[in-house]
């Protein structure tokens, strides 16, 4: 008589859920509290009106926009911690593994802000720096507001091919590139007033971070 033991798993994705719903909430605590700025804001990738309305610099620090970065983050982390367990480095329900990468962004997020303000103090742009800061971070929580659905749909299901996942990755790419050119082409009068700063702000915090990160997820572990 043969015995055979099958392994049991016993991991949940309570945490996510938790997430998921805390998330979700503050969406909706957000649309009622700030109705029509939301109703405005979902239009960003049709409409103008947000960031001509909201362009003010404290707008950086108000309860809407600390909220939509709030759901950026945790959209964010939660596609990277997917992403990075596709390829076996860690286990897609580690609770422990998702909270050392949302602290990694939430550290290298703000790392980054301060060294771009004391960049800005140096070369007398405070006003600029603060004003490009918004521009993102508006871009950004619409963004992490797209993503968030497209999170909660890969971790609750079982895709067998990886197009998908690469799908995702390549949007992500590529809102980011259509970003910085919408940036150019309507902030470019202000760009040319400030060139070597934005020059010296793309290499140095937007394109060597994702340079590192490649070399040390891709290079280093093949």
């Amino acid at each position: 008589m043969e015995i055979d033991f099958l392994n049991r798993y016993n991991y949940s994705f309570d945490w996510a859920t938790v997430l998921f719903v805390l998330t979700f909430a503050t969406i909706v605590v957000t649309r009622l509290t700030f109705a029509r700025r939301f109703e405005d804001f979902i239009k960003l990738a049709v409409s103008n009106k947000y960031l001509s309305t909201y362009r003010d610099t404290n707008n950086l620090k108000s309860g809407f926009t600390i909220s939509m970065f709030f759901v950026q983050m945790v959209s964010l982390s939660l596609f990277v911690h997917y992403f990075i367990s596709l390829t076996g480095f860690t286990a897609l329900h580690s609770f422990s593994t998702y909270l050392r990468i949302l602290s990694i962004l939430m550290f290298f997020v703000l790392v980054k802000y301060f060294l771009e303000k004391i960049i800005a103090v140096c070369f007398n742009m405070e006003d600029f720096a603060e004003q490009y800061n918004l521009l993102k971070v508006s871009y950004r929580s619409f963004l992490g507001l797209l993503l968030f659905p497209i999170v909660a749909i890969l971790f609750y299901n079982t895709f067998q091919y990886p197009y998908f996942i690469w799908a995702v990755v390549g949007l992500f790419v590529l809102f980011n590139i259509v970003l910085y050119g919408l940036l150019l082409k309507n902030y470019q009068k202000v760009f040319s007033k400030f060139l070597f700063y934005f020059i010296l702000y793309l290499c140095t915090f937007e394109i060597a971070p994702y340079v590192i990160l490649y070399h040390w997820f891709v290079v280093s572990k093949s």
